[in-house]
């Protein structure tokens, strides 16, 4: 990709709506793991092991500062959504994103999950604060969905990197993989948490998983193909969503970023699918209209 493709411009209409369903995901992320950033303030203060922004923090911060970050992070992500103070509200939102993702994350499990939209956020957030405001019909440099691409390129490369220097060959002939499928679902099922007994079964048969390993590292692998665009592009976002389905399917593992399609927006052309929808809807809302005149008209 040439600095030209880089910086080449784009519908201001797609990168408003890559930033509204970015945040608006990190707005449900909020609501939804509410309870659970609760149940973290009232760990012991002995469980805090601070990593990333809050390495420095001894101790960790009062329950009402955190409930008080998470209030201010819902309320700035959904004025991002509603379009309202954008350039102040999404980098409010990206950083308390940031510091609520950190912080469940340093209490001894850090929750990679949540890394690629910590990630895309601070990207929308940073084009909101440097790029001009722009009329929706206008045209605007695409720097930030191609970073956010590239991001997604990266974060599956670094997991195939990861995979071969833990496992070695062992990945490639399946074996890894299949114990550790094994095992993960065993201590689930013995933990009576959530497994998949699809997983469990499969386990037992060794001929499936030497190709089941072999196209997660071609995905991971090639994530940076998606970059080039066309078909290429086109495949890989198939395939890299099939692959989290497969990990849901086969460890119970959800990646919602993944699975709800939110952490591949950056590569679609969003703008389409939204005038698509708009159409079908004004041509429904108008046959619905004559329907109606021709019932009312009667014999």
């Amino acid at each position: 990709m040439s600095a030209g493709d880089w910086f080449g411009a784009v519908p201001v209409r797609r990168v408003e709506l890559v930033r509204m369903i970015v945040f608006g995901y990190a707005a449900a992320w909020l609501l939804v793991r509410a309870a659970y950033v609760r149940d973290v303030a009232a760990l012991p203060a002995r469980r805090w092991e601070p990593v990333g922004v809050l390495a420095g923090l001894g101790a960790p911060p009062d329950g009402v500062v955190v409930l008080a970050v998470w209030l201010v992070a819902l309320v700035a992500c959904a004025a991002v959504v509603a379009r309202r103070a954008i350039r102040l509200a999404a980098p409010v939102g990206a950083l308390g994103m940031l510091a609520l993702a950190t912080y469940t994350s340093s209490f001894g499990q850090v929750f990679h999950t949540e890394h690629l939209l910590v990630l895309h956020l601070a990207v929308l957030a940073t084009a909101c604060v440097v790029e001009p405001v722009a009329d929706r019909d206008a045209t605007t440099s695409g720097w930030p969905l191609n970073l956010m691409a590239a991001i997604v390129a990266v974060t599956y490369v670094l997991a195939g990197v990861a995979k071969l220097r833990w496992s070695g060959v062992g990945w490639v002939t399946g074996d890894v993989l299949q114990n550790w499928i094994a095992i993960d679902n065993l201590r689930k099922h013995l933990f009576g948490d959530w497994y998949s007994p699809l997983g469990g079964w499969l386990s037992s048969i060794g001929w499936v998983w030497p190709p089941i390993a072999v196209l997660t590292l071609l995905v991971e692998f090639g994530a940076p193909l998606a970059l080039l665009g066309g078909r290429l592009r086109t495949v890989w976002l198939v395939a890299a969503w099939a692959f989290h389905v497969g990990v849901f399917v086969l460890m119970a593992i959800s990646f919602p970023f993944q699975l709800f399609g939110v952490a591949y927006v950056a590569f679609l052309r969003v703008e389409v699918a939204e005038a698509s929808l708009r159409a079908r809807w004004r041509r429904r809302r108008t046959a619905t209209g004559r329907s109606d005149r021709t019932a009312d008209a009667g014999p």
